[in-house]
């Protein structure tokens, strides 16, 4: 019997540990129980900008952006105090939040970490600095795939904007779709958190061809995509391959 309740407390212990460790969907407790860091570690700068947001509108703030307001406007338990000079959180709010723009401080810095990285592999890139991108990035152009491979990056890393990125969640996004009259050719950088994708695909004829007959001469075999892989590896942007396709 004290084998069974013990192996019961233990199974107890588990079951908490396990769900206190779980990712924080929303702040409905955040004015009574401490967040920890382990469960906001995998949450995007965006997830955690609205749990900020939520202890504020849990306490009747009013906000500037209609987005936010009107969100927080369709919830049963909001209730603005119309001032917002008389909101006043709790200790335990204020450590959550202290908290949460903690690691909101730490996801910006890594955004702007990775678009450095980029621009500096994009300068390496262009000015032909073979030996900078092996050392810097354990970049190098596979042979197999001779002057095509080289001459590609270049023409990606020309389109893209590496300013112009913008982010939603934990994805961040910049694609450019040229159409020369020939072929439709999309350039683009992808982010995913710490990885991060560029594309060169030659993905469809023009929007002018209407078949495949004797006014062109393009082949449907003409379509190709490279895929260069990244990832953030602490302080610094590492190639992992080069993924062909077509």
């Amino acid at each position: 019997m004290m084998k069974h309740k013990i192996l019961a407390f233990l199974i107890f212990i588990l079951f908490v540990q396990f769900f206190s460790a779980q990712a924080l969907k929303d702040c409905s407790n955040c004015a009574t129980k401490i967040i920890k860091q382990e469960q906001i570690k995998d949450l995007s700068l965006d997830e955690i900008r609205s749990l900020t947001n939520e202890i504020y509108a849990r306490n009747g703030y009013e906000f500037d952006n209609p987005r936010f307001q009107q969100h927080f406007e369709s919830k049963p338990w909001y209730s603005s105090k119309k001032d917002n000079k008389k909101v006043n959180l709790n200790d335990v709010e204020k450590k959550n939040t202290t908290l949460f723009q903690n690691q909101s401080k730490q996801l910006k810095a890594e955004r702007e970490l990775i678009i450095s990285q980029l621009k500096s592999l994009k300068n390496l890139v262009l000015e032909n600095k073979i030996n900078e991108l092996r050392s810097k990035f354990s970049f190098t152009y596979d042979a197999q795939y001779g002057e095509e491979n080289q001459k590609l990056l270049k023409e990606v890393l020309s389109k893209i904007d590496l300013d112009d990125i913008n982010n939603y969640k934990k994805q961040g996004l910049y694609s450019v779709t040229v159409d020369n009259g020939f072929m439709k050719i999309l350039y683009e950088v992808s982010l995913d958190g710490k990885n991060i994708n560029l594309f060169y695909n030659r993905m469809a004829h023009s929007n002018i061809i209407e078949d495949f007959d004797e006014f062109t001469d393009y082949h449907s075999e003409n379509e190709f995509m490279y895929n260069w892989q990244f990832e953030l590896k602490g302080n610094q942007l590492e190639f992992i391959r080069l993924a062909i396709a077509g």
